[in-house]
């Protein structure tokens, strides 16, 4: 009889226990930075981006190996220098219904030149001539090298006209696309949550839904992703990533990315003794970068040589590196007759910078220098260095594009102040002329010689301080497949599964 009563019960207790063998069907992302807003022209900041190229789609596509590919175009053609005409993909629909044309096409690039925070990356579209509901040229304000580059841009996103004009502002809080995933809700400084568009015009995604949560701090990231709260934690903290690598139940994906991190001066309401280049110089010598490298980022990371990286196309790698030199450091100052002592800010966001900032801060106190730290929330970070509210920064800026042209243009451009990249004011009218001729020679030698001479101006004058470049990377559960390294760290999703 006890032998049947326990059967019994193990007969009911196995039929009561829920089955662990069903697919997930969430798949959870731990994300250092919430976005700032879901309309691609709002913001040019990666906490946006890596949700919104999930929600919309480009008319291009470029992947790992750096070859384009169509996305809403089909294909391309130049007909002139300064007319390129895109065939567009039929039967697309938006996920308010609504048929994708060369309309919505027209549209967005017109909104596209409109936003401060992009124009910088549409700026060379003059117009769009709409040939029939499927094609459009493109009409160039003059020859642009990279413009198909440009394209691809996570940022050239493309709206429905019909859903901006009825939403307006809106727009930003209830994004209607074309890609794999829509909104499903937004709960503001927690999380996220996408659906998969059962309509989308390729390859459904593999997971029904993805969920970005927001966890700012490095380690928090880490235990989310050990403890299972998380399936994929973006940008694990350099301290973390042996722990990550070395555990059988993870894998970390790590690559090198055309990301320069740098330290940048406000040239134009900072503190006024940025206007003498020695004492620019004098910061430079100060910097131990090796140091930084070795001490906060754990050796994820090289010393930058210059503004951009060197796998991007134009990069020169002539240029001589200073070396810490805290004498020569102190000479510079003394000559310019900056007093011992005086006081500086730092912005910086909260994070490995803040480390960062920390270990210049104490290397320019080595040279009479009393720099204080200012950790900034993100999107008043955001706003206030494109307001030019601070003094020093540190910062990075991703060539996405892979081109030179992104890398520096938006950096050292004088029409660039702010918001499009050029954080430190800085104006130069060679250099403006320089990236202006680069921007219409065809002839990639040419161009080379172009950026050669603005990288070694860059280079000696130093609105900027290039810090280092750094690797980034993703963990992950070990049963995560179909994980995308994005370059620019906008990594789609709808290729991940469990």
């Amino acid at each position: 009889m006890k032998i049947v009563i326990i059967a019994l019960l193990v007969l009911i207790t196995s039929s009561c226990t829920p089955k662990n063998n069903a697919p997930k069907n969430t798949l959870i992302v731990g994300v250092p930075a919430e976005a700032v807003t879901l309309d691609p022209y709002g913001s040019n900041d990666y906490g946006s981006s890596r949700v919104t190229v999930n929600i919309y789609d480009r008319l291009i596509d470029k992947d790992l190996q750096g070859d384009f590919h169509p996305a809403l175009a089909t294909s391309w053609e130049f007909l002139s220098p300064t007319v390129v005409q895109l065939k567009l993909r039929k039967n697309v629909l938006f996920h308010n219904r609504e048929m994708f044309t060369a309309e919505d096409v027209k549209f967005s690039v017109e909104r596209m030149l409109q936003s401060p925070e992009i124009e910088h990356i549409a700026g060379a579209i003059k117009n769009v001539d709409i040939i029939d509901a499927h094609t459009v040229n493109l009409i160039l304000k003059a020859p642009f090298a990279p413009i198909i580059s440009h394209l691809a841009h996570s940022a050239m996103a493309i709206f429905n006209k019909k859903a901006v004009e009825e939403l307006g502002e809106n727009i930003d809080q209830m994004p209607v696309g074309t890609g794999p995933y829509k909104l499903k809700t937004w709960n503001r400084g927690q999380n996220i949550l996408l659906e998969a568009n059962p309509e989308y015009w390729g390859e459904l995604p593999k997971v029904p839904n993805v969920e970005f949560r927001v966890i700012p701090e490095e380690s928090a990231r880490t235990i989310a992703l050990e403890t299972g709260d998380v399936d994929i934690a973006y940008d694990i903290g350099d301290v973390d990533r042996d722990r990550i690598r070395e555990n059988p139940d993870f894998q970390l994906i790590e690559n090198p990315i055309a990301r320069t991190e740098y330290l940048g001066f406000n040239l134009k309401s900072g503190n006024p003794i940025w206007q003498d280049q020695r004492v620019r110089e004098a910061v430079y010598y100060a910097i131990d970068r090796e140091g930084i490298i070795n001490s906060v980022l754990f050796g994820a990371g090289s010393v930058a040589d210059s503004i951009i990286y060197k796998s991007v196309t134009g990069h020169y790698d002539g240029l001589s590196l200073r070396k810490r030199d805290i004498e020569k450091s102190k000479a510079l100052l003394a000559e310019a007759g900056v007093p011992v002592g005086i006081k500086v800010s730092m912005w910086t966001l909260e994070g490995y910078r803040q480390k960062i900032l920390e270990v210049i801060q104490a290397n320019l106190r080595e040279v009479g220098i009393d720099a204080s730290i200012e950790v900034v929330e993100y999107a008043r970070f955001l706003d206030g260095t494109a307001k030019g509210e601070h003094d020093l920064v540190i910062i990075a800026w991703t060539t996405v594009t892979g081109d030179a042209d992104y890398g520096i243009y938006n950096l050292a451009h004088s029409s660039a102040f702010g918001g499009p990249g050029n954080r430190s004011f800085y104006s130069n009218p060679e250099v403006d002329s320089l990236l202006e001729a680069a921007r219409i020679e065809t002839d990639e030698e040419k161009r080379d010689v172009f950026y050669q001479k603005v990288q070694e101006t860059l280079h000696e004058e130093l609105p900027v301080i290039p810090l280092f470049y750094k690797l980034s990377n993703v963990g992950a559960s070990k049963n995560i497949k179909g994980i995308e390294f994005d370059p620019a760290m906008a990594h789609r999703l709808k290729n991940v599964y469990f």
